[in-house]
């Protein structure tokens, strides 16, 4: 088994049981003792786990903060990430916006005529009809945290639709672990509508990277990071393979 498949091997298997021992992770990966230490070195390097004796584990973040904590963190990089984002919406697309403070902040920016924008976020809705947008609203449960749509209606709703663009906020980014939020719920809606679209755009300010989540929407090749900084150096040093997007794009290399 190469290196990336162990790392991705272990961190699935801590992410889902929270610890492990170092036993436990030899079978798994089927790899000797020496080289498992080895590779939990690495990871504890990077952020990704915490070594503990005989074995390592993982510190979740517990608790997602509510839509008012976030509005407010890294505002200034949320607008300049959203007026990227908007950007990219050209005349005449169907596009799908998920409920997000970052997704919120695009808005005032979206300057295409003949738009129709689909979304789950019921504060987005005043501000795209008195835009003049077509604006669909999907049906379901209201999540009081994030002011999100939810359940199984909505997914189900969202496979019969297709986009040219979708835009989804992320709560983590990281090499191993893809794209992450803390609810199941809205991973599955996420997930949903990156699939239904033909370009997936994931907003994220850099406080947002190296970091992981409970639930993987999608890999980090399956959608364009927007970013305030593109040249952050944890982008450069990890290289993910994905399209980065602020102010420019980038590809970058896909091995670590």
């Amino acid at each position: 088994m190469i290196t990336n498949q162990r790392y991705e091997k272990i961190m699935d298997y801590l992410n889902e049981r929270g610890t492990g021992s170092v036993n436990d992770l030899v079978d798994i990966t089927n790899s000797s003792t020496a080289t498992v230490r080895r590779d939990l070195t690495y990871l504890e390097s990077r952020g990704m786990l915490k070594r503990v004796h005989g074995g390592a584990t993982v510190e979740q973040m517990e608790r997602e903060e509510d839509y008012t904590e976030k509005s407010v963190k890294n505002l200034s990089e949320k607008i300049k990430i959203a007026q990227i984002a908007s950007e990219m919406i050209e005349d005449g697309d169907t596009v799908f916006i998920d409920a997000g403070t970052t997704t919120y902040e695009m808005m005032p920016f979206i300057k295409a005529s003949d738009v129709t924008v689909v979304t789950n976020s019921i504060t987005l809705i005043d501000q795209l009809v008195r835009n003049g947008h077509k604006t669909h609203v999907l049906g379901g449960r209201v999540k009081p945290a994030t002011k999100a749509v939810v359940g199984h209606d909505v997914i189900e709703k969202l496979k019969t639709l297709s986009f040219d663009k979708c835009f989804v906020g992320v709560n983590a980014i990281d090499i191993h672990h893809g794209f992450t939020t803390p609810d199941e719920d809205e991973a599955h809606i996420k997930r949903t509508a990156v699939e239904q679209a033909r370009r997936a755009f994931v907003l994220a300010d850099s406080s947002k990277f190296e970091r992981s989540a409970f639930v993987k929407f999608a890999s980090l090749a399956e959608a364009s990071i927007i970013t305030e900084n593109p040249d952050h150096p944890y982008l450069i040093r990890a290289g993910s393979g994905a399209e980065i997007t602020g102010g420019k794009s980038n590809d970058l290399y896909s091995d670590v």
